[in-house]
């Protein structure tokens, strides 16, 4: 029996850590720069990051190692 995630499952998990990403960001940025700045920064980091993040679920889920069913 094989066990992997839907591409549907690793973009949700990728979507909702960037919004908590991009909150802690934000307000973190607010601190050295202008808040409006600090939410444009956190916001294209972060659109940035979530492609990356996306990709390296799904190779991740081709690649075998370290999976095993109990």
């Amino acid at each position: 029996m094989s066990i992997h995630e839907t591409r549907r499952r690793s973009l949700l998990k990728a979507i909702s850590f960037r919004i908590i990403e991009i909150t802690l960001d934000s307000v973190i940025l607010s601190i050295f720069v202008d808040t409006h700045v600090a939410i444009g920064l956190a916001i294209g980091l972060e659109a940035m990051c979530m492609g990356l993040h996306y990709g390296f679920e799904r190779i991740w889920n081709k690649i075998q190692y370290g999976r095993g069913e109990k």
